[in-house]
């Protein structure tokens, strides 16, 4: 009995910790009648919720109810709320419909699949052409590094090669290409455009971070698991995200 008690408790306590962190779904839908999946992010500690469409949108919500069955979802739209409902034992997401079809708002029901836990490369964005699938994490991690008032963070995808930083105070998002890897040496560029480039180098032996502009004053930076796009939704959700 002693044994068989402590499996129980083995794997409820598994479950718990498999439920404590932010958790990722693709499903499928439609923008524009075009077929276009979206994400959504939800974290059952906090009842926050982060939606993306893949091509760019960001949109935060808040988990209003919650069952083993179901989760409602309450996300941010212009003007008011729209409410998800999340079936987790089909893992289908219903989109409520106005009746006949009234005011475009037509009943959907739309396919869900758990994926890798969306990561701060979902803020990456450049001018078109723009390939959705550099937001998504293949083998990504992330650097907290000391800043004059403050940390700040940087993101990078080694396959991918996409850069998100987060600057002191999260105050902003800058995205960026990673240009070159080499014997540990990663050097990126990041900035709000091709007039505003910031050269980088981060070598993973040392564990330092060089600034071409400054390159006697290097950092010394953590390496840590790519950080989650929860992390920064109550900047997202002050900006009426």
């Amino acid at each position: 009995m002693r044994r068989l008690a402590l499996l129980i408790c083995i794997v409820l306590a598994c479950t718990m910790q498999a439920e404590a962190g932010p958790l990722s779904i693709s499903c499928d839908g439609k923008f524009y009648l075009q077929q276009q999946p979206y994400f959504v992010t939800y974290d059952l500690q906090t009842n926050h919720f982060v939606w993306e469409r893949a091509g760019g949108n960001i949109v935060t919500g808040e988990i209003i109810a919650t069952s083993e069955a179901q989760l409602e979802l309450s996300l941010r739209a212009s003007g008011g709320r729209i409410l998800l409902f999340f079936d987790r034992k089909r893992n289908e997401m219903t989109w409520p419909g106005m009746p006949d079809n009234e005011l475009g708002r037509p009943f959907q029901k739309h396919a869900c699949t758990e994926v890798t836990g969306r990561t701060m490369l979902s803020a990456f964005w450049q001018s078109e052409p723009f390939d959705p699938k550099r937001r998504e994490p293949v083998d990504a991690f992330s650097l907290t590094c000391p800043g004059n008032t403050g940390p700040f963070f940087i993101t990078l995808d080694r396959v991918t090669r996409s850069v998100v930083v987060e600057t002191e105070g999260q105050s902003r998002i800058f995205p960026g290409n990673i240009t070159g890897i080499n014997s540990g040496v990663i050097n990126f560029t990041y900035g709000m455009g091709p007039l505003d480039p910031h050269d980088v180098r981060w070598d993973e032996q040392s564990q330092s971070l060089t600034f071409a502009d400054r390159p006697t004053h290097g950092r010394q930076c953590t390496v840590t698991r790519a950080r989650s796009i929860m992390v920064y939704y109550d900047e997202w959700a002050r900006w009426g995200k």
